[in-house]
């Protein structure tokens, strides 16, 4: 025998996709818990931070930009890709706020969850999932455990995975996965902290299967890392500092010039990932943020892509918790909705992981880009997720970039 839920909603994981997504729909007066076994304040130490354009313009949307800012958490307007005889300058179009952020986790996190606890929604800390529960095959609920080994349940209309790219809802609740590429066939990311450090803006380096980048997050330091392919020879841990410098002299000289200036303020980070899809929601259930999409850090997207399936699918929950339209409908429609855009962006960032050597029409059109500011900044647009990568490289829009360079380069 069913009994009546205690909560519109459950969201499991309460970081940035999870807190994100309760504060909204607390916000409309939904009855919300979040759980996660983490106590907050919490970091996350596999992260570079980077909330771009579109993500920082949904945190102004939302009114908790000034939160943030408040923080002490730079404003990045400035962006330049560097590939060796050619050097991009721009910043993406078609923006509220005109900037993006890198603001600490332990720090962005917190400031949703107080967002949401504001607006409402309830948190329990040191909560572990163990299962949902299901009747007539409909997610109802969440079972787990507390810190001292108590048993914790919950019931609710809706559960929402905000847990993570291992997702324990996702297992629970056997979703599909489509678009998957293991570890190897992406990026590896080596990166630490520096201070002391000046940059020019956020500072990319493209060369030969290998990309460098460089931006300010909080408390005056820069994250600064290299990305190799995923199936490239490790060093030692003892090596990777000799080895890092080694690889940005030869590769960015004056940046590493920069570098012995600097003072390293944390541990060596590494990191590669597996990357796909999974189904995005069923019966009582959804997921949201690396849950529901992992994609690969060489775009360093996965924060903006969280907080952009939360605002999706809490505009989609209301709907149907509200009475606007059935709750199944309503989530039926977030899957195709969050792949009409994560999918591309998703194999875009594959791509962009092998750092294979571009191929004669990419070299011609980056050529072509050169001098070419409004379409330099589309491209960054890309990653700034205001354009599209179907906009771009549209055959037609790749034909006019071609077209305007070539009374530049007739005149020399």
């Amino acid at each position: 025998m069913s009994t009546s839920p205690e909560y519109d909603v459950i969201v499991v994981g309460a970081r940035c996709a999870g807190a994100a997504s309760a504060m909204l729909l607390a916000r409309q007066g939904h009855r919300v818990l979040m759980i996660d076994h983490a106590r907050f304040p919490s970091d996350v130490r596999l992260s570079t931070h980077l909330l771009w354009h579109s993500g920082v313009d949904l945190l102004a949307k939302w009114g908790v930009l000034d939160a943030l800012r408040a923080t002490g958490c730079p404003e990045l307007t400035r962006f330049k890709l560097d590939m060796g005889e050619l050097v991009l300058r721009g910043a993406p179009p078609d923006t509220r706020v005109g900037a993006a952020m890198a603001p600490r986790r332990i720090v962005l996190d917190q400031v949703l969850i107080d967002a949401a606890r504001d607006a409402g929604a309830e948190l329990r800390e040191g909560v572990m999932l163990e299962d949902v529960l299901q009747e007539g095959g409909r997610v109802v609920g969440i079972q787990g455990r507390l810190d001292d080994g108590s048993p914790f349940e919950a019931r609710a209309r809706i559960v929402v995975g905000a847990d993570g790219t291992h997702s324990r809802v996702a297992r629970c609740v056997a979703a599909e996965s489509y678009h998957t590429f293991p570890k190897e066939a992406g990026a590896f990311n080596t990166f630490s902290y520096f201070s002391g450090i000046a940059l020019d803006g956020v500072e990319f380096y493209s060369r030969p299967e290998r990309m460098v980048y460089a931006w300010e997050t909080h408390d005056g330091q820069a994250v600064i890392g290299i990305i190799q392919p995923g199936h490239a020879p490790r060093v030692g841990r003892d090596e990777i500092e000799q080895d890092f410098m080694g690889q940005m002299t030869a590769m960015v000289p004056d940046l590493a010039q920069r570098l012995r200036a600097a003072r390293r303020e944390a541990d060596w980070v590494t990191v590669g990932v597996g990357t796909g899809c999974r189904q995005a929601s069923g019966p009582g259930w959804a997921l949201v943020g690396d849950a529901g999409v992992t994609v690969d850090p060489i775009t360093a997207a996965g924060i903006t892509n969280a907080l952009r399936d939360a605002d999706l699918l809490a505009e989609l929950v209301h709907e149907g918790l509200s009475g606007q339209r059935p709750l199944d409908a309503a989530l039926a429609d977030y899957g195709p909705r969050r792949d009409a855009t994560a999918v591309p962006l998703h194999l875009f960032a594959q791509e962009m992981a092998k750092l294979s050597p571009p191929t004669e029409e990419v070299i011609g059109l980056f050529v072509a880009l050169a001098g070419n500011q409004s379409q330099i900044d589309r491209y960054f647009g890309l990653f700034g997720q205001t354009v599209t990568p179907s906009a771009f490289f549209d055959p037609a829009n790749v034909e006019a970039i071609l077209k305007a360079a070539q009374p530049a380069a007739m005149a020399n």
